[in-house]
């Protein structure tokens, strides 16, 4: 029955013939997918190119990258899926990376000579991670290169409010040098890109996939509405009990 509904799910996205049945070692079901069909696997991959195209200073490049991979993104990961506390925790792992992905994609272009139209972005981030210095930098030098030093200014203070005055950490040299710089009209100094912003995306992008020990947790199909991206990954097997409570599965 368990099976049935992920096939009727499955429909829709032309993958309910890669659903499979497994013969001998006690059955089970596997998905016949490329890694490629992987919408989770194909946002970590473009991720890890746009980091590597900032690094190089590659600034086009990267927001290529970045772009492509947030228009992957169809909502919050695993909406409407019961999940085990392992599954959370890798899908609160992916909303952190997403964060990520939308911050980096603020910095290429600023790199790329974008100023003022980039604040609703970066303020829809810091709504949701105030605790970003890199974001608070972008706010920053998105006012001060759009030739509104007093907003650059207001933003200083109210990262300064924010992250001291609430949340009680102290705020990195990165920060406070970019405040001077500022404050002395240095245009060479805000724009220069900084390389060494505290790391705040997830560990690595690519990780290896998981192995048996977390087949069961697998056996969730996609979320309703086409919101947030697969969290079946490519070839993983779903062991179904024949007989159990509802939802065993």
């Amino acid at each position: 029955m368990h099976v049935a509904r992920l096939r009727t799910q499955l429909a829709p996205l032309d993958l309910r013939e890669k659903l499979v049945t497994l013969r001998g070692g006690g059955g089970g079901y596997r998905m016949l997918v490329d890694p490629d069909d992987v919408d989770v696997v194909r946002f970590k991959r473009l991720a890890a190119q746009g980091f590597a195209e900032l690094r190089v200073q590659c600034a086009g490049s990267a927001e290529v990258a970045f772009m492509e991979a947030l228009g992957l993104w169809q909502g919050p990961v695993g909406q409407d899926c019961t999940a085990s506390e392992r599954l959370r925790s890798r899908f609160t792992a992916l909303e952190e990376l997403h964060l990520t992905v939308r911050e980096r994609l603020v910095e290429a272009r600023l790199r790329l000579g974008r100023t003022t139209e980039l604040i609703p972005e970066i303020l829809d981030i810091l709504a949701a991670v105030p605790f970003r210095e890199a974001s608070w930098a972008h706010l920053m030098r998105a006012y001060y290169l759009g030739g509104d030093v007093a907003g650059a200014v207001s933003a200083w203070n109210r990262a300064t409010a924010t992250l001291g005055d609430q949340l009680g950490l102290d705020l990195s040299a990165e920060l406070r040098e970019l405040h001077l710089s500022i404050l002395r009209r240095d245009d060479r100094a805000v724009r220069a890109p900084y390389a060494s912003w505290p790391a705040e995306h997830p560990g690595p992008v690519n990780p290896a996939p998981r192995q048996a020990d977390d087949r069961a947790e697998r056996g969730h199909g996609p979320a309703r509405g086409g919101a947030g991206l697969r969290p079946v990954p490519a070839g993983a097997v779903l062991r179904m009990p024949a007989a159990g409570r509802a939802g065993a599965g």
